[in-house]
């Protein structure tokens, strides 16, 4: 390869290469379910993230967390799994329960994609009591929004485990929307490279 490289300080300078890392990221991916875009109880993850980073939660001020994995994803027309939502959510929810043990965190999932090291993350969750639901695509949990100021959102759910219907009250919903592609269009082509049908790079050998 032959890439020329340029500053706002300095000329374009030419380099030969054998071999290219296009490190390009992703985004949060949008949604609209679970009644997300209608109360400032319903979050996705980054936002809650900006809010730990930004120092803006108050966990003496929450009554109940919960968290909903795979939204939107693992069907179409995003059928793949990101692979750090759910490690994402155990992070969360152990970064609140460490700050604020007796606050109440409910997570409901599809299955636990904790790869590699995060295993030790769903264990130590369990062992500090953060309750686990797991939800099958086709009975997926039912969102309402109420008056209750304390508890502003209800979330109904069917829990193949127990064999019966749950209701969870929370004021703090935080939806895991995974990872959309975000790839250049003119970067892919300059370098022949092709997408694959979710937009991420297509493998060349799989």
């Amino acid at each position: 390869f032959f890439s020329s490289i340029e500053t706002k300080d300095a000329p374009a300078t030419t380099i030969e290469h054998g071999a290219v890392i296009l490190a390009t990221g992703g985004r949060e991916a949008t949604t609209d379910a679970y009644g997300y875009g209608t109360s400032p109880a319903i979050v996705t993850q980054r936002e809650l993230e900006q809010r730990i980073s930004g120092d803006q939660m108050s966990g003496d001020a929450l009554g109940a967390v919960a968290m909903i994995l795979c939204v939107g994803s693992r069907e179409e027309p995003r059928n793949y799994c990101s692979r750090v939502c759910c490690p994402t959510a155990l992070k969360q929810a152990l970064w609140l329960k460490d700050r604020h043990p007796d606050l109440p965190i409910y997570i409901l999932y599809r299955d636990m994609m904790t790869c590699g090291t995060s295993e030790r993350w769903f264990t130590e969750a369990r062992r500090k009591g953060i309750l686990f639901f797991q939800y099958k695509p086709e009975e997926k949990p039912q969102v309402k929004i109420t008056d209750d100021e304390k508890t502003p959102v209800r979330i109904q759910h069917h829990d193949p485990i127990l064999d019966a219907p749950v209701e969870i009250a929370v004021d703090l919903l935080v939806l895991a929307t995974g990872i959309e592609a975000h790839l250049p269009e003119e970067l892919v082509a300059s370098y022949g490279a092709e997408p694959d049908k979710d937009g991420f790079f297509q493998e060349a050998d799989s």
